[in-house]
């Protein structure tokens, strides 16, 4: 696992424990279907979504809001280590084309702390 820099005065830390296997959180954030279901808070909804989920695999998402408008936003996985972890960044569109307006890099971790709970 490659160690990525962070700067703690720019980063946004949120943890949550949640009373489900690592690979049902993992199945959340990799199946699109899934992930449609929850990535964005009522009354928004995510209406599309797709996932190639390897270096340079696209994650993209198009959230509507309750006025109807729609959002797309593109990323691309910079590190997929299944069950453990995912890194993906809006810095790029499409494999390695840079994005017009990069906003940020996300690492998630999928801990396993036992009894069930991730």
């Amino acid at each position: 696992m490659r160690t990525i820099r962070t700067d703690p005065a720019l980063d946004l830390v949120l943890e949550r424990t949640v009373d489900v296997a690592p690979s049902f959180v993992w199945d959340a954030w990799t199946r699109p279907g899934l992930l449609k279901q929850w990535f964005c808070p009522k009354p928004w909804q995510t209406v599309d979504a797709e996932i190639e989920l390897a270096p340079g695999g696209i994650f993209r998402t198009v959230m509507r809001g309750p006025d109807g408008k729609e959002y797309p936003n593109r990323g691309v996985y910079l590190e997929v280590v299944p069950n453990e972890r995912i890194v993906v960044t809006d810095a790029y569109t499409t494999a390695w084309e840079p994005s017009a307006k990069p906003f940020m890099m996300t690492i998630m971790t999928f801990e396993d702390l036992g009894g069930g709970n991730t």
